[in-house]
């Protein structure tokens, strides 16, 4: 079974590869690796090893080999204020690293300024858009696949990737729920057969993520779906119904296929709360969480201006804990499980507030206004790849808002990863074809250009 998957996943991916690499209209090879990390990152993101690094790689070997050149060109001002936020991020990590990894101390840092250089390029040489739906579709039909594998193949407890089972859970979510937002957007331009693929791949990846049972995955869809859909009420009032009942037919399928696994992860989550509120057992996923967040919320209130550190952290936890104020299984944690109150016991109310910037910026970038549409309907096809974009960029941050609730998601590879090349990419991409679509007059709107 592993085999014949591999040998799926490589095909698939060798053809949708040879349609980026051979577009209908000439492009220059920064554009062709751009489209090719564009495909990369998505699609290789879970279901191979560090998966999401090998687009990175391309990008920064582009942003190297062109050092000439895209420092000269100009960039819009979002690009700059995300690129410093980028930079800003590396402080912030900087600034609560632990002294122990003593090089691994600039691992962070080093990723978010990285990022920032790459963002400059990719903005002047943007990838086909093409190439992030073929990423999109690959990767969740991967990250299905790999979790069948572990969970009915190697007959695991929970499926894990490459990677642990919650990062693995959360990212094979965030990959579903774009390719879902993309097909729809751009559904009337999809051949059946590629419909049916995206449908396919949006099942595997909310499959994985299951199968991964990280319910925090599970409560950040649940923060996201509304407003997905409380958007397409107001804005495109004639798919909501339809939008609606595919949801819907989505959690039956899931439930019929993985019903067990859910109820019970649900009815241990409901034990170990209970237990935590009546015992303070904490010795479990819940509790553990729970007592984490009630030690670092006493003691953030008593430096809230300038936190306590790294190492006054760890130490002050020490103390508390031998002293039997504070259950003994939050001493080997670095990390909180809740991104906002990590940053704001280390570094006081700067690093919360660094943040919510980091969150927001993409959603002000993104989010599908109507001003931002009105270009939209001159070509009905770069319309809906632009809409399709604005919707995936909007979705990263609303989900990783989610996964910060119960996971410091930016201390993880992957999770750095994901966020700072998957948004550099939409933005290329979705500024790129706006150009195209902002250069069309109006009665273009019959011509139906092709996007590239």
């Amino acid at each position: 079974m592993r085999q014949w998957q591999g040998t799926f996943q490589f095909s698939a991916s060798l053809s949708l590869l040879i349609s980026i690499l051979a577009p209908a209209q000439p492009l220059s090879w920064q554009e062709r690796l751009s489209s090719v990390a564009a495909f990369a990152v998505p699609g290789l993101a879970l279901w191979l090893p560090s998966g999401y690094s090998y687009g990175a790689v391309l990008l920064l070997l582009g942003t190297l080999l062109t050092l000439n050149r895209w420092p000269r060109q100009r960039h819009e001002a979002f690009t700059w204020w995300f690129a410093a936020s980028m930079l800003a991020m590396a402080v912030v990590w900087a600034a609560q690293a632990d002294p122990a990894e003593h090089f691994g101390r600039a691992d962070r840092p080093a990723k978010f300024i990285l990022g920032a250089a790459c963002l400059l390029f990719v903005t002047c040489y943007p990838p086909r858009p093409r190439a992030l739906l073929a990423g999109l579709a690959v990767g969740s039909l991967g990250a299905g696949g790999l979790a069948l594998w572990q969970m009915y193949g190697l007959h695991a407890e929970r499926a894990w990737g490459h990677t642990n089972a919650i990062q693995y859970g959360n990212l094979a979510l965030c990959l579903a729920t774009m390719l879902a937002l993309y097909t729809g957007a751009v559904w009337r331009q999809l051949r059946i057969s590629v419909r049916v693929l995206c449908i396919l791949g949006v099942l595997a990846g909310l499959d994985a993520s299951v199968l991964s049972q990280s319910r925090g995955g599970w409560l950040a869809l649940l923060l996201a779906l509304p407003l997905g859909l409380a958007w397409l009420y107001m804005r495109r009032r004639e798919t909501f119904r339809a939008v609606g009942l595919g949801v819907a037919a989505i959690v039956v399928v899931l439930m019929v296929f993985n019903g067990g696994v859910l109820m019970e992860r649900v009815e241990r989550m409901e034990h170990e709360i209970q237990t935590y509120d009546q015992r303070g057992e904490a010795g479990n996923s819940v509790g553990q969480r729970l007592e984490h967040w009630r030690f670092a919320w006493d003691i953030a209130r008593e430096r809230p201006l300038l936190g306590w550190g790294f190492a006054g952290y760890m130490a002050e936890k020490a103390d508390r804990v031998a002293a039997g104020r504070y259950h003994p299984s939050i001493v080997e944690y670095k990390f909180v499980h809740n991104e906002l109150l990590d940053q704001w016991v280390k570094l006081g109310i700067l690093g919360p507030a660094m943040l919510l910037l980091f969150y927001a910026l993409p959603l002000a970038m993104f989010l599908p206004k109507r001003e931002r549409m009105k270009n939209y309907e001159r070509d009905a096809e770069l319309g809906a790849h632009a809409l399709a974009l604005r919707l995936c960029g909007t979705c990263i941050p609303v989900l990783y808002i989610g996964f910060g609730l119960t996971q410091v998601f930016f201390a993880h590879n992957s999770g750095i990863m994901f966020y700072l090349f998957m948004l550099m990419l939409l933005w290329a991409a979705l500024r790129s074809v706006e150009r195209q679509l902002d250069a069309l007059a109006p009665p273009a709107l019959a011509s139906g250009a092709l996007v590239q």
